[in-house]
C-alpha cells in the first residue's frame, strides 16, 4: 500500500484530504487511504453507473468503432494514473478526478 512518504513534495497527501462531512467511526479506522475511498464512492455511485450506455459523442448508433463514455473514463483514469506515478503525485486522487471528470455532462458531452 502506498504511503504519504512515497509521493513527491508537490503532491497532495491523504492526510490533507478535506471532508465536508463528519466521518463516522468506521471510516476513521478504515485502512484504505482517503482518496482511495473516494474512488470507491465514485465507482459505486448512480452517476457513474449511468456512464454504461452513453456514447462519447453519438447516440442511438450500434457501431463497434464508437466508444462508450465508460470506456473513455476508464482510459482517461489509466493514463492519468501513469502520468501521476511518473510525477510522484497521489495516484488515488488523480484516479478519483479522472473517473468523475464526465459526471454531470449533458447528453451530448462537452457541446451539449
Amino acid at each position: 500500500m502506498r504511503r504519504d512518504s512515497d509521493i513527491g513534495s508537490l503532491a497532495i497527501s491523504d492526510s490533507q484530504a478535506v471532508r465536508y462531512y463528519e466521518e463516522d467511526e468506521e471510516s476513521k479506522i478504515d485502512i484504505r487511504p482517503a482518496f482511495f475511498r473516494d474512488v470507491d464512492r465514485i465507482v459505486h455511485s448512480k452517476a457513474y453507473a449511468r456512464y454504461i450506455d452513453k456514447t462519447q459523442v453519438f447516440f442511438g448508433i450500434n457501431n463497434a468503432n464508437i466508444t462508450h463514455r465508460s470506456l473513455h473514463v476508464i482510459l482517461v483514469a489509466r493514463i492519468a494514473r501513469q502520468i501521476g506515478r511518473i510525477l510522484k503525485f497521489n495516484t488515488d486522487l488523480i484516479e478519483a478526478i479522472a473517473l468523475s471528470h464526465d459526471v454531470g455532462h449533458s447528453p451530448f458531452g462537452h457541446l451539449g
